[in-house]
């Protein structure tokens, strides 16, 4: 188990390696001059070469490079050309927005997901397993942008259930740190694109959950659990459930990165300030600091994921070989 925890993680070192080596190169060959944001041709020469040497313009590209590997390291990811704050800073406020907003959603999803499907497979062919599959397919099927303009157009501006978009009400003053989860006005301005970002991949972990019960169902300790007299919500939890819940947790990974990529879409329908956002506009404004940064975080966020993931995956299930160790 040590030695495949080691190798994966080699592995994902290796990984996160060769996406930073392809963002920074492609970022810098991308038509369009990146530096016109900040040194315009109109400047003199020597406020050029200024301007140059304070973004580390002026170097060889390989020195560039090797630079940008070291800052990786250190956090000093260089500062953005619109603005000229540190490009660390902006990201932190973003990153934190993204993670709840994100989170909020895949909870949501799992948990009724795997709820649903649970249910499902207890009763399947009922009324409950043919609507929720239905219900769920055609959530899946519409691009999250369109789920949430209708949300916005029914629950914000129609009923005026929810704000239209932001993180705050303007000229409120959101808290900071762990309290902000609490703060009424934040939460209100929560719901719409978490649940937008949940009803979109609320059909994976349930229709899985509802596979892998019907798998299990069948089971000598299913029948078994049953002959005992046990009732049936004690076997369906107790033991189908358990036993069923090890394929979502696998899919629960990829579920997630997934959304992360797809906050782009929904981060812009309801103007949250996340990743997505400043993703979006870094990229539009030939900010590569910024946009390179932005990418590369979230592919960490994937990689890193996926990694927690294997490991855990063999824990979870000790019928799993792992290679060059034991079952």
């Amino acid at each position: 188990m040590i030695e495949f925890i080691i190798r994966r993680t080699i592995y994902t070192i290796f990984t996160i390696f060769a996406v930073a080596t392809i963002l920074f190169f492609i970022f810098r060959i991308m038509p369009g001059d990146p530096t016109a944001q900040v040194i315009s041709p109109a400047l003199d020469e020597a406020s050029q070469t200024r301007l140059k040497e304070a973004f580390g313009l002026d170097k060889p590209l390989s020195i560039q490079y090797v630079l940008y590997l070291k800052g990786l390291v250190t956090l000093e990811w260089g500062r953005s050309f619109t603005t000229s704050k540190p490009v660390f800073e902006i990201l932190k406020y973003r990153f934190w927005n993204t993670i709840f907003l994100m989170g909020a959603a895949m909870s949501f999803t799992l948990l009724l997901g795997t709820g649903l499907g649970m249910i499902m497979a207890w009763k399947r062919g009922g009324p409950l397993d043919v609507s929720a599959t239905v219900s769920a397919l055609v959530l899946q099927s519409a691009p999250p942008f369109v789920t949430g303009i209708l949300f916005l157009m029914i629950l914000s501006y129609k009923l005026d259930l929810f704000p239209t978009g932001g993180m705050n009400t303007p000229g409120e003053r959101l808290p900071a740190g762990i309290a902000m989860l609490f703060n009424k006005d934040f939460l209100l301005h929560l719901i719409l694109p978490a649940i937008t970002t949940a009803f979109y991949y609320l059909a994976t972990p349930m229709l899985i959950m509802r596979d892998s019960m019907l798998e299990v169902t069948g089971s000598d300790y299913i029948e078994l659990a049953q002959a005992k007299g046990l009732s049936p919500s004690t076997v369906m939890i107790k033991h189908a459930a358990r036993n069923a819940l090890l394929p979502v947790f696998t899919v629960a990974s990829v579920l997630i990165g997934f959304a992360l990529g797809g906050q782009v879409i929904v981060e812009q329908v309801f103007s949250w300030p996340g990743m997505g956002q400043l993703m979006v506009e870094a990229a539009s404004s030939h900010d590569y600091p910024v946009a390179q940064a932005t990418f590369l975080l979230l592919a960490v966020l994937i990689i890193v994921l996926n990694l927690l993931a294997d490991i855990s995956y063999c824990y979870l299930d000790p019928r799993i070989s792992v290679p060059g160790g034991k079952k």
